[in-house]
């Protein structure tokens, strides 16, 4: 078998959610489907020219099978995949997604078969995205505590036991308006009474996960951790830059709350060193940034002998929900999924059996579909614009 063409999908969707798919061909009709993650933020565009690239020097005409032989040449060939960062590490991980699904379908398996089989049929999941609005002209937030109560008891109602949010968005100005690295005491007041809110209507029973997206400095992480420490958070996500393992140490020895990070941290070298300092509590690479399926098993292997947790990073389209779902059910130190269940309806459409609209009551059944068991919905990718290679 050899690949034939790859088609890179430019899915923007709407101003705020801009998934990169990649489809690879071979010659024998297989073809197989992954993710870039930059989704959100800037970046996107830069990934669609790095998988063309790619494509063109390393994969046409390469054997789908040899996925650890490809990984290893795209780090080592290109130059900037020894130490690069998302854009050359999230098209790896697109790729080699794509390549497990095609290992997947032609052996008639799902991928985690592939990986070691399954350890866990059913997965706990946590909502995301429950707070926050997004369309093609504006995007909208809760603000006052209240709303955020009254939003969780819905999220609650929908079955799920575990809720995600950034207390600290604000959305009341021009653009997103996050906290200064010293927060001012209005702003943690305002984040406090949010978390509090959310506490006193779901009861203690219920996960609330809080996610601070690394804006804040040591100090102020530090502080406005312990204030939150009553409230009994199942993690706290990010509570300062990844970037300084030294400054996360400090904040994960001064509060008394599980850490949680790994959205921006890029391949086991880059969890080397949170890893073997312990820390984290818990870690979250992106399936579709820290270097795909091939890559997060070995993250996974390595935190599993010092004992950590973990939750893959979900913050793109359905194509990176099913790769996160497959390397859940094959790891033995998975804790809980990250899930974003309230889109509009066409977005689970992008892809023919899209996992998310198949959880019920908070879990997901692992299925049993050949590869990730998902494919492109192609109706609706040709709204958008493509890079084919061949």
């Amino acid at each position: 078998m050899k690949i034939t063409a790859v088609d890179i999908h430019d899915v923007a969707y709407n101003l705020a959610w801009n998934p990169i798919f990649v489809r690879i061909s071979t010659d024998e009709g297989i073809e197989g489907v992954g993710e870039v993650s930059l989704a959100y933020g800037a970046g996107c565009g830069a990934a669609v020219g790095m998988v063309k690239q790619l494509a063109q020097r390393f994969l046409l005409g390469a054997d789908p099978f040899r996925i650890e032989a490809m990984w290893h040449t795209l780090f080592r060939r290109t130059f900037w995949g020894q130490g690069g960062g998302p854009v050359i590490y999230g098209a790896m991980s697109g790729i080699d997604a794509a390549l497990w699904d095609i290992k997947g379908k032609a052996l008639g398996v799902p991928v985690y078969e592939l990986l070691g089989g399954k350890v866990n049929d059913r997965l706990r999941l946590y909502a995301n995205g429950w707070y926050v609005g997004m369309t093609n002209r504006a995007r909208s937030a809760y603000d006052a505590p209240e709303e955020y109560a009254e939003g969780a008891m819905g999220i609650v109602a929908d079955g799920y036991d575990a809720l995600k949010f950034d207390p600290f968005l604000d959305l009341s100005g021009l653009g997103p308006r996050m906290p200064e690295r010293v927060l001012p005491k209005r702003m943690s007041d305002l984040a406090y009474a949010r978390i509090a809110a959310v506490r006193e209507a779901v009861g203690p029973d219920v996960d609330i996960l809080v996610e601070v997206h690394g804006n804040l400095g040591v100090t102020s992480a530090i502080e406005f951790g312990r204030r939150i420490e009553e409230l009994r958070p199942f993690f706290y996500e990010e509570p300062v830059d990844a970037m300084n393992v030294d400054a996360m140490r400090k904040v994960t020895e001064s509060v008394r709350i599980p850490i949680a990070a790994g959205e921006r941290i890029y391949t086991r070298y880059g969890f080397r060193e949170y890893i073997e300092k312990q820390v984290l509590d818990i870690l979250q690479p992106d399936m579709g940034l820290a270097g795909g399926l091939s890559e997060v098993k070995k993250i996974a292997a390595h935190a599993e002998t010092y004992d950590m947790h973990v939750q893959p990073h979900n913050c793109a389209g359905p194509v990176s929900t099913a790769m996160a779902v497959h390397l859940d059910a094959s790891i033995t130190n998975f804790i809980i999924q990250e899930w974003f269940p309230y889109h509009e309806p066409d977005f689970y459409e992008l892809v023919e059996g899209a996992l998310e609209p198949e959880a019920k009551d908070g879990y997901l059944t692992v299925p049993d579909r050949p590869g990730l068991g998902v494919s492109l919905n192609m109706d609706m990718m040709s709204r958008y614009a493509c890079v084919h290679v061949e």
